[in-house]
């Protein structure tokens, strides 16, 4: 997609913002100072324009959680500060509490905090009341956890690596589907014996991913009543560096620099130029390619996909560019496509089917290697086989990552 971009106000070095879903941000800059984000004319946060918070400061991390009552929810703001203590606020971020028992703190996610020490600490955010509690509720520390080094904490699902590089579970598994789901709760943190040497771990969708220090990247199943110590992992990919959480998928980085997804494709998350909904193994994501006519960049409202080693193009994203006049007629089975060009007493005109992939230019059939696609209500075409029947130069630039069209 073209985007466009505006700079943020108000913020010369964020660290980390923090979004809720009860349409508030916040963001905590460098020198740790805290800043709200106003709101927009929906009253959905307006992130290009920030103003300082007062009554805190020194503030290295923050993060949010709600609280449950019989009759009541509210949302808090949690920060952590350079000196390990964690404090707390409402939404409005318009006075702050230190939270008790949480001191020498060096990680905060949801309600649970690591501490420097390696043990790590949660409160109760439901409470069996009418009301939620006025004061802050106390945390306690996770008996079975010990010498922890990282955490991951989800809406459902936590874990942690301690540090001999072993990977701990506890929360909930989950079973059925629609309204048929049901959780199942594991208090209990759970040591998973099935993988070793962990460097990062996370949750997506229904399966518990794991890589470890040597690249390689496992998954295992939370699709069960319980999560046995012994849960097995099934290898799916090697040569990874690192990856990220995007709840149905994850993104990975290999070593060569490469991203690539897998996972729920649903809202093309993936980057590899298609809606199929998932993605079982590993898919490489496409990287950016631009297009230029006669030396000048050719903006598109969608970019450029590349399949089977060819690039297709959104209809009329450069034809027109090239002087041909693009059609497009929708009638029972078919979805034709007709580009003309005029260019003195020559006429092109090319015909695709772009439901069978039936082409034709000046009325003679033709064979294309790869047949055109709907993605998300947009016909894409080959880029190359049409610009040269309408008479222009197609080269592919490798360095610059670029397709250069010559028209005369």
């Amino acid at each position: 997609m073209a985007l466009e971009t505006r700079q943020i106000e108000g913020l010369n070095h964020p660290v980390k913002i923090v979004k809720s879903s009860g349409n508030e941000a916040f963001a905590v800059n460098a020198d740790g100072s805290v800043y709200h984000a106003a709101k927009d004319d929906n009253g959905y946060p307006d992130l290009t324009s920030f103003s300082p918070v007062s009554g805190i400061s020194q503030v290295t991390d923050a993060d949010g959680y709600d609280e449950r009552a019989r009759r009541e929810d509210r949302q808090y703001y949690t920060f952590l500060k350079s000196d390990g203590t964690v404090w707390r606020a409402d939404k409005d971020l318009s006075s702050f509490e230190q939270m008790p028992n949480l001191s020498g703190v060096a990680e905060i996610e949801g309600s649970t905090a690591l501490k420097q020490d390696g043990t790590v600490w949660t409160w109760p955010t439901e409470f069996d009341s009418d009301q939620l509690p006025v004061s802050p509720p106390t945390a306690s520390a996770i008996p079975e956890l010990a010498g922890i080094r990282s955490i991951e904490i989800g809406w459902m699902t936590n874990l942690a690596i301690d540090s001999q590089s072993r990977l701990w579970f506890w929360g909930s598994t989950v079973t059925g589907f629609s309204d048929g789901t049901t959780l199942h709760q594991q208090d209990k943190p759970v040591l998973l014996t099935g993988i070793s040497d962990v460097k990062e771990a996370c949750i997506t969708e229904r399966s518990l991913i794991a890589l470890t220090l040597s690249g390689k990247l496992y998954a295992a199943s939370i699709d069960r009543e319980a999560m046995p110590a012994n849960a097995e992992f099934a290898l799916l990919d090697s040569g990874v560096k690192t990856i990220r959480n995007g709840g149905r998928h994850i993104i990975m980085q290999k070593t060569d620099g490469s991203l690539w997804g897998w996972g729920v494709n649903k809202n093309a998350d993936q980057g590899t130029g298609d809606y199929e909904f998932m993605h079982p193994k590993p898919v490489a994501m496409q990287k950016p390619i631009s297009v230029s006519l006669n030396g000048e960049a050719v903006a598109m409202n969608n970019g450029v996909i590349t399949k089977d080693g060819q690039n297709f193009v959104p209809l009329r994203s450069v034809f027109e560019k090239l002087g041909a006049v693009v059609a497009y007629k929708e009638t029972s089975g078919q979805k034709m496509v007709t580009i003309t060009r005029q260019n003195g007493d020559q006429k092109t005109v090319i015909q695709v089917n772009a439901k069978t992939g039936a082409t034709s230019v000046n009325g003679a059939e033709v064979k294309l290697a790869n047949n055109p696609f709907n993605v998300s209500g947009t016909v894409y075409l080959p880029l190359r086989f049409i610009s040269e029947k309408l008479g222009a130069t197609v080269e592919w630039l490798p360095a610059e990552e670029r397709i250069a069209i010559t028209m005369k």
